[in-house]
């Protein structure tokens, strides 16, 4: 009474050695299982078989960190190719195909191939790059083995020197690849996968072998339950307040700050999360059938937990550290940050019915420790302590939102380090699917808190930035000093914007801006966000403030430089003026100069 999907599943989970993250291991798994592997849309493969069937046809070289698709998608182009007919087995293996004329030739992973092969090689690629053969070639290389093999060949060919500058810039943006090279570079790793997230979790929750559960299978009796299946329907929920929803907004909030997880890593954590099982985290982390039913009859569901096993605490705390994916989560706090609305309202339900119960991990494994803890709270408050973070964890997932600024201290965010972590994340959107009415209350926010960071003082001046520069050269004045006209959100020569992320899962952007051109921009990651937003109600989060305020200040002086530049350009003097900051309101009066 096993279900094969099962045991497939599982070698996509984290495990020690790693195998997880290449291709060819889960692969084979499927075939092992006789199922098919996990179909993750993607939108790579046509793209590549266009560029291969241009006018001047073009290679493609393939990067990103491992797990993020390049095999996968090569693998695709293959066998779109060559008609299902080639395939390949081995990463120092370089299958080819014959297309429109032209030999394919693909290098599933330039890593594994030999130094001895990869000095042949070279030559080859150099001569298809620069149009001097008829011969293409579909590359998988992540990005530091791409330099590293390039310059290692730079200093005794001119040609190999210049594809390597090519190649640094490519990296650092997406700038157009001169006409003179038939290649493109696809870096796999600039977007974030929270576009395609609800996709991975649709591959693994909605495969077509989870129809072989058997039909007498004990966890299936009423009386029960089997947590394989109670935590799959947990990932099939959709809509706002959901696991899946909440972790999909971690996922873009983690990219914003350069905390790229691939998909390996996604499905990682999915898969961890519905099999995870925290009875013996050093010798059987994930569920099979048999331990599925044991801890279903046994009701045992503290160690099946999926809201505390998709931060990994099903596995030693050293694999942990491991893998991105759960390293990444842990840096969120979640379960660690809480507020006195959550714990009352967990510790005294009967005072607080505003909290969501869950049927299997809320109420129904909390009741006992919590009237334990009441009874001795001394001797009882670790093993609360324990249980009480996951009953946060839990009600991360699944309280609602609030509104704007209403009731922050009833937002499920409160139990993160990113307390306005719902406020980002509508920045992320685009114009058409965001809540514009919080979106330009954010804005404000963002003006108040810049404006009380550049002139330490609480303002509530909200609709305008004021730059201002230490006084000290200035006789008499011991109040910061104003450059030019405070800046509007638009209606004069330089003015601020707000632009969304021009790529999936990037921060947005704050510019300055003048005759439609951008002067400066500054980043607003998650971390700048949160603290801007932190001392626009009064804060100072001094954790993290020293890299932000730093962050802002450079943000400052370049305004000023640029400002000073388009006026001296229209031959216009910049006046200064002393900032008022005795009042809510930000004032200015002319000084004079010394």
């Amino acid at each position: 009474m096993k279900n094969p999907l099962v045991e497939f599943l599982a070698a996509y989970g984290p495990t020690p050695d790693g195998n997880n993250m290449y291709d060819e291991f889960v692969v084979a798994a499927a075939k092992k299982a006789g199922l098919a592997a996990l179909r993750i849309p993607e939108t790579y493969s046509q793209g590549i078989i266009e560029a291969l069937s241009d006018a001047v046809p073009r290679s493609t070289i393939l990067t990103g960190t491992a797990g993020d698709g390049k095999t996968y998608v090569a693998r695709q182009v293959l066998h779109e190719l060559s008609g299902g007919s080639q395939n390949w087995s081995n990463t120092r293996n370089i299958p080819t195909t014959s297309y429109k004329g032209r030999t394919v030739h693909f290098v599933k992973d330039m890593s594994e191939i030999p130094d001895k092969d990869k000095a042949d090689l070279l030559p080859k690629l150099i001569q298809s790059f620069t149009g001097r053969t008829d011969d293409l070639y579909i590359i998988c290389v992540n990005d530091g083995h791409l330099l590293k093999t390039w310059r290692a060949s730079s200093d005794s060919d001119p040609d190999a020197q210049k594809i390597l500058e090519t190649f640094q810039n490519l990296l650092k943006d997406d700038r157009e690849i001169p006409e003179r090279y038939r290649f493109r570079l696809v870096n796999m790793s600039r977007r974030s996968r929270a576009d395609m997230f609800n996709e991975i979790v649709d591959a693994i929750c909605e495969h077509a072998g989870w129809a072989a559960c058997p039909s007498d299978c004990p966890a299936l009796d009423p009386k029960h339950y089997c947590p394989i299946l109670a935590n799959r329907d947990e990932f099939r929920k959709k809509g706002p307040a959901t696991l899946r929803d909440r972790l999909k907004s971690l996922i873009e909030i983690a990219a914003a700050d350069d905390e790229h997880l691939s998909i390996r890593q996604i499905i990682i954590l999915v898969v961890n999360a519905i099999l995870g099982d925290a009875k013996n985290i050093y010798r059987t982390p994930l569920l099979d059938c048999n331990r599925a039913r044991r801890r279903g009859q046994n009701d045992e569901r503290e160690d099946t937990n999926p809201f505390n096993n998709i931060f990994g605490d099903n596995h030693p705390p050293a694999r942990r550290k491991v893998f991105t994916a759960f390293a990444t989560l842990a840096r969120f706090g979640i379960g660690y940050e809480t507020n006195n609305y959550f714990d009352d309202g967990l510790l005294f339900p009967l005072d607080t019915t505003n909290l969501p119960d869950h049927p299997r991990y809320g109420d129904h494994i909390f009741a006992a420790p919590r009237d334990n803890y009441k009874e001795n709270p001394a001797e009882r408050f670790s093993d609360l302590r324990t249980r009480i973070i996951a009953q946060r964890r839990r009600l991360f997932f699944s309280v609602n939102d609030v509104p704007g600024k209403d009731n922050r201290e009833e937002a499920p965010w409160i139990l993160t380090i990113h307390h306005h972590g719902d406020l980002f994340t509508n920045l992320l959107r685009s114009k058409e699917d965001r809540d514009n009415e919080t979106y330009f209350s954010t804005r404000f926010q963002l003006m108040k808190g810049l404006n009380r960071t550049l002139t330490g003082a609480l303002t509530d001046t909200n609709d305008r930035l004021w730059l201002t520069q230490p006084s000290g050269v200035y006789r008499g004045i011991n109040v910061p000093l104003l450059v030019g006209e405070p800046i509007g959100w638009r209606g004069s020569l330089y003015h601020l914007c707000l632009r969304e992320p021009e790529v999936p899962g990037r921060p947005p952007h704050l510019e300055l801006r003048a005759d439609k051109k951008s002067l400066v921009r500054l980043a607003i990651t998650p971390t700048l966000f949160e603290y801007l937003l932190r001392v626009a109600d009064g804060a100072l989060p001094t954790s993290f403030s020293g890299q932000c305020f730093q962050d802002v200040r450079n943000f400052q002086i370049q305004c000023v430089g640029a400002i000073s530049r388009l006026m001296s350009e229209r031959d216009s003097s910049v006046d200064f003026f002393a900032v008022e900051t005795g009042r809510d309101k930000l004032d200015r009066r002319p000084i004079g100069v010394l």
